[in-house]
């Protein structure tokens, strides 16, 4: 199945990245045609790994939280730089 998928995000950081920090568009909402945003909050480590991953806001709820969650579990920034409260925001697009 040939589907023309967008992914549009606003990320913004106050530390370096480490990498590409991607995010991807969940599979389920996908193969549905499910666009939406969802907004998160995640902490950054002196070792430089994402940590307390929440999701404040989900629309529609159940098609992003988890996939969100997990991809930025596995983010890595710069080592002796931590942070709090980062927020990241997500619009999902189908074209």
């Amino acid at each position: 199945m040939k589907t023309s998928m967008a992914l549009l995000f606003a990320l913004i950081l106050t530390g370096c990245s480490v990498g590409p920090n991607k995010v991807t568009y969940p599979t389920r909402a996908g193969d549905l045609r499910v666009s939406g945003n969802v907004s998160v909050l995640y902490d950054i480590s002196e070792e430089g790994r994402t940590t307390n991953i929440r999701v404040l806001n989900a629309e529609p709820k159940n098609y992003f939280e988890r996939s969100v969650k997990q991809d930025v579990s596995k983010w890595h920034f710069a080592k002796d730089n931590p942070r709090k409260d980062v927020r990241l925001d997500v619009s999902y697009r189908i074209d």
